[in-house]
């Protein structure tokens, strides 16, 4: 109901984001109301408080698992530019290994949660070697959640650790099913608490404003990297032809089989941090990030290009995508992305100022749902330039590497 082939939200699904992981207007009670129960029926409410207050009761379970992981891996043999020797071949399979559950609920009319339970694949099966446990250690059990009050319809408060409509990228419909949009070219916010604005019967308009400390939760007040104003960010987007943002209806739908509608959507999207040590990966040593992108839909066939630029650092990242319906069960999609890596070694260029890595790819991929909680998704990633820097090290110098093109086939199973 919510999704054209997960992650991609349909407008249903993005209406029940934006009215706070509820369905919008009189079709919530309709939706969530348990059958055949007493509790929470008008009856109930009315002995309050000889009876005790109720939320919204799902005619579904409210705890899921997903399983996922790679059953084919190949990653093709790597040279450097001395013609030494070729290593870094891979081909080989395996089962899935990635485990994770998935919880949701509400409580009352205005508070509900949603969140993501992971890390059981640190150690596969029996006692653990001393490596695995420093694998177990680093990577213990999490749960990342999101909690929302909703002030009005549209209008809710939210702190979390994940799952926020400004990061999240492969949750906001870049993975399989969907195509890019700015969010996966900014740094995303962990531990934040933001405010979300969105409007829209039909079409319409949302806005995400927030702040992100990039410390552990509980880290010490005198920790230099974790302070309420670490990562602050703006998103916004703007729905010009399409169903509500808010409504989910009311707008010109598309094929109703994989419950697209035809749309055009305009994003953008900016970070700032403090100072330079707050972003990691690609950001790192930047302070400031801004971006925008354009999504359009219509009928079977989808269109994201997204595109940031680094201030500190110089750095442009592009991604375009364009995907394909083939069957509601069956999606085809091609991805450029032209990701820059900021390096400060010293012998770059500028000396301890970033210098643009980009390593162009070019990505065909194809899924396809075995049944609407099971898919199976085949990529391909081909570098289209040819050598890649190495980490330089005190002993070694920088030296030139081959990329490694890849091909993989994933299963994603939900229950």
């Amino acid at each position: 109901m919510c999704h054209s082939g997960f992650p991609q939200r349909n407008a249903v699904g993005e209406a029940f984001q934006n009215n706070g992981y509820r369905f919008p207007g009189v079709t919530e009670e309709a939706l969530t109301r348990q059958k055949n129960v007493r509790i929470g029926t008008d009856e109930w409410k009315k002995e309050f408080p000889n009876a005790p207050a109720t939320g919204s009761f799902p005619q579904f379970d409210a705890l899921s698992m997903t399983l996922g992981g790679n059953l084919i891996n190949y990653t093709s043999e790597q040279t450097n530019a001395s013609n030494g020797p070729r290593d870094g071949k891979i081909f080989n399979w395996s089962a899935p290994n990635s485990v994770s559950l998935f919880y949701g609920g509400s409580l009352g009319d205005n508070f509900t949660f949603f969140g993501q339970i992971s890390g059981f694949n640190a150690v596969s099966s029996g006692v653990p070697t001393a490596a695995q446990t420093a694998t177990l250690t680093a990577n213990q059990i999490t749960s990342n959640a999101r909690l929302i009050y909703r002030i009005l319809p549209g209008f809710n408060v939210a702190m979390g650790s994940s799952f926020s409509p400004a990061g999240n990228a492969a949750w906001n419909g870049t993975g399989s099913g969907g195509v890019t949009n700015v969010n996966g070219l900014l740094p995303a916010p962990t531990n934040y608490a933001e405010l979300v604005f969105v409007r829209g019967e039909t079409g319409g308009y949302a806005i995400v404003a927030g702040t992100s400390v990039s410390g552990a939760p509980g880290a010490a007040a005198a920790s230099t990297t974790s302070n309420i104003d670490d990562h602050l960010y703006l998103r916004g987007k703007i729905k010009l032809i399409g169903a509500g943002l808010l409504s989910g209806a009311n707008g010109d739908l598309g094929n109703s089989y994989n419950g697209l509608d035809n749309q055009l959507v305009l994003g953008f999207g900016l970070s700032s941090a403090n100072k330079n040590t707050i972003f990691t990966g690609n950001y790192a040593g930047e302070t400031f990030v801004y971006g925008g992108d354009i999504q359009g839909v219509y009928k079977n066939a989808l269109l994201g290009v997204a595109a940031s630029r680094d201030r500190d650092l110089g750095l442009t990242n592009l991604r375009t995508e364009a995907g394909y319906f083939i069957f509601p069960w069956l999606f085809g999609k091609v991805s450029y992305s032209n990701i820059a890596v900021a390096s400060k070694a010293t012998n770059n260029p500028v000396p301890g100022k970033g210098y643009d890595l980009n390593q162009p790819t070019v990505v065909p991929s194809i899924t396809a749902w075995l049944a609407p909680n099971i898919s199976l998704t085949s990529t391909y990633t081909v570098f289209t330039k040819e050598w890649k820097e190495s980490a330089a090290t005190s002993a070694v110098v920088a030296n030139n590497l081959s990329n490694q093109n890849t091909f993989r086939v994933a299963l994603s199973a939900g229950f």
